[in-house]
């Protein structure tokens, strides 16, 4: 994974600096390119998004890029604090050249049995979690497609570690594992995952008594 290391943040008047180590300490207030207001800048965040005007940004050689973010809705209800923590929808084209197996086997991606290519939308966590926790709410939300509408608001996200390039690679390492999780024994397999497109995804989660973290659509814990 790709670290942004080192960098520090200070929260002043309700504006977030991002402080750069170089040679000469550099302090850089990071406003909203559209509507001028504070952004809150965690270390390592490679996206910001604007609650005031809606707006999501791509920290790109320390410049803010355009960036589309929506939101899921809450489906499942809890307790704690509601939080809303990004993912990576990551829209790609996948295509099985060959899969050396034994056994029989059912496509879960492609939307019909034995399909070996089709478009798949990876939901991939973009904040620190063990890889295990990673694995079983990404590739649950993938198959699902758990989020087929996301929506507009207007409210904080926090914890976005990682950047396109994390996402590409954590999307392989989740279609790699829906292949390894079918019935069939895998020996090889032979594929193409081709990008289309990246899109910010606010989940919401509920903060648990024991510091883990439940989502709100599926219902499912991570550390």
């Amino acid at each position: 994974m790709r670290s942004f290391l080192p960098a520090v943040t200070a929260v002043q008047a309700g504006t977030t600096f991002r402080i750069k180590i170089m040679e000469d300490f550099k302090l850089i207030a990071v406003k909203c390119k559209s509507c001028d207001s504070g952004l809150t800048v965690e270390m390592n965040d490679s996206i910001v998004y604007c609650s005031s005007c809606g707006n999501g940004w791509e920290i790109v050689n320390d410049e803010l890029v355009p960036m589309e973010v929506n939101f899921a809705a809450p489906l499942v209800k809890g307790d704690g604090e509601l939080v809303y923590k990004g993912f990576w929808l990551v829209d790609a084209f996948v295509k099985i050249h060959s899969r050396d197996s034994s056994g029989g086997w059912i496509s879960n991606l492609f939307g019909g049995a034995n399909k070996t290519e089709g478009d798949v939308k990876f939901y991939v966590p973009a904040f620190w979690m063990p890889i295990e926790s990673a694995k079983n709410i990404g590739v649950n939300y993938t198959i699902k497609n758990a989020v087929p509408s996301p929506q507009k608001y207007n409210v904080k996200l926090t914890g976005f570690n990682f950047s396109k390039e994390d996402a590409k690679k954590i999307a392989e390492f989740l279609f790699l594992s829906i292949e390894a999780e079918k019935n069939d024994t895998i020996r090889n397999i032979n594929y193409d995952i081709n990008v289309k497109s990246y899109q910010v995804l606010g989940v919401p989660f509920y903060k648990q008594p024991n510091g883990r973290l439940k989502d709100a659509v599926l219902g499912i814990e991570v550390a």
